[in-house]
């Protein structure tokens, strides 16, 4: 992947916020920790035929001689723009010009399920350095997601028998409780993205079968090794779960909200929503 076009007023407001994170993070003993967690990604070498050529990745800069208080902002403004978006991600910084979606489905993901929260955010962690394994873990989000919605009062889907279905089956569940391929209730493109829907769902399903690492492989199969194949999953896996979850909530959250609000008075129902106290 390219980073050289990444735009430099892109990268100078993402040094600030990558700061900010890394002070907050540690914040006992904070200039040593973070030098150390800086220092993890630093590498260093001297070659050359008489070991008179030295390289570095990136250069630490310091406020004192001793070098025990890192100068952190100036440290990442002089890393390279691949290695300053991969700490970003690392450290929970939203990168948006290269995972759009994530920050909005996080949100969505942490108040929901916690479990597929912290899948997603290990996929986002695992791009660069483990992109199968990202594309595993974003496929393992969606699974949650959907199983969320599936076992709401509103569907009452069991826990018990959603747990073993792959995720192609979960895809086709949802898409068959919002009746989005139901000819009295939809048009005929929804009807159609409908099964684009599905055919989604099993390619990602297939993807981590087959191109990830999830189920054993040997060394001649192919596994997903680009972190451009894995951001382009993540993306999709949080853009259809988003969907699914905010047309759930538009939909169907509602209905059952209204419902709670009617009693049943000398046999007729009221809605307590439009008692004027």
């Amino acid at each position: 992947m390219d980073y050289s076009d990444i735009s430099p007023k892109y990268l100078v407001e993402l040094v600030p916020q990558v700061s900010k994170i890394l002070w907050d993070m540690f914040p006992n003993a904070k200039y040593q920790n973070v030098r150390r967690y800086i220092q993890r990604w630093h590498h260093s070498d001297v070659g050359g035929w008489n070991g008179d050529e030295y390289f570095e990745n990136f250069e630490i800069f310091f406020k004192d001689k001793d070098k025990r208080e890192i100068d952190l902002d100036e440290t990442l403004h002089h890393m390279p723009n691949d290695l300053l978006i991969k700490i970003a991600i690392d450290v929970g910084v939203d990168t948006p010009g290269f995972l759009p979606v994530v920050p909005q489905f996080k949100n969505v993901l942490k108040d929901e399920n916690q479990s597929a929260y912290q899948n997603f955010d290990r996929a986002t962690k695992n791009v660069f350095d483990n992109p199968d394994n990202a594309v595993a873990l974003a496929a393992s989000t969606l699974e949650g997601i959907i199983k969320t919605i599936l076992e709401h009062e509103a569907f009452q889907q069991d826990a018990g028998k959603l747990k073993n279905k792959s995720l192609s089956k979960l895809v086709a569940e949802i898409v068959k409780q919002f009746s989005f391929d139901d000819t009295t209730k939809c048009p005929q493109e929804i009807i159609t993205i409908a099964s684009q829907l599905r055919g989604i769902g099993s390619t990602i399903d297939d993807l981590r079968s087959d191109k990830s690492t999830a189920h054993g492989k040997t060394a001649s199969d192919y596994i997903v090794d680009d972190p451009l194949w894995a951001m382009f999953t993540i993306n999709a896996c949080a853009t259809l779960g988003l969907f699914l979850w905010e047309y759930f909530n538009k939909k169907y959250v509602p209905a059952l909200q209204s419902k709670d609000q009617l009693i049943e008075v000398d046999n007729k129902l009221i809605d307590l929503s439009e008692i004027p106290f």
